[in-house]
């Protein structure tokens, strides 16, 4: 298991994620309305989980 940075927000933006995955916000946005990835709504915008997200990827 890695340890997380300090400074490393645990959750993260669509956008930041797709960068993470190397895919488009509109598949991770997809990701999220079908609760593949754990995520909440703010408002209008998604904030994803990002141990989550590496979890999904298989990067941890």
């Amino acid at each position: 298991m890695t340890t997380r940075n300090a400074r490393e927000p645990e959750l993260i933006s669509i956008r930041e994620a797709a960068r993470m995955l190397n895919v488009s916000t509109r598949t991770v946005n997809r990701l999220c309305l079908e609760g593949r990835v754990k995520a909440v709504r703010v408002g209008y915008q998604w904030r994803i989980n990002r141990r989550a997200l590496r979890e999904y990827a298989g990067l941890d």
